[in-house]
């Protein structure tokens, strides 16, 4: 099973998601991938943070809404990755203004990345994409 480790103290309180949806997270993680075992990292940034890492670790000099960084140490240490999402980011990319819709699946489209799923090609997409909007409703 995955634990979170969430850092969420530059997030208004009132827009900080509630305990139990990160439980929730777990508990629906633990439920469909059921061998995945370690911590992962949750942390939320402002625009220019997440501007600088993308910048430093992507090389590209743009905002984004979440990063992920796999480990390479897990089997060491436990630990999974990291999670970094622009909370100004995820406001503006809030449908309706649902923010916590917003934050789960950028936290769910991070973890999958730290898991090793991707994107960038389009038969790839074809299974990360219906498998996080799977997780995500799971979730909510």
């Amino acid at each position: 099973m995955i634990t979170l480790d969430v850092v969420d103290d530059s997030v208004p309180e009132s827009s900080q998601l509630p305990e139990g949806t990160y439980h929730r997270i777990v508990e629906v993680f633990g439920e469909r991938l059921p061998t995945v075992q370690g911590t992962i990292g949750v942390s939320y940034v402002d625009d220019a943070e997440i501007r600088r890492l993308n910048r430093v670790y992507r090389q590209k000099d743009v905002v984004t809404d979440v990063l992920s960084f796999a480990s390479d140490f897990a089997d060491q240490t436990g630990m999974l990755g990291d999670v970094v999402i622009s909370f100004d980011q995820a406001v503006r990319q809030a449908e309706e203004g649902d923010i916590e819709l917003e934050l789960v699946d950028l936290i769910v489209h991070g973890i999958l990345h730290v898991l090793g799923h991707d994107h960038e090609k389009p038969e790839d997409a074809a299974i990360m994409f219906p498998l996080q909007d799977s997780l995500v409703g799971a979730v909510l």
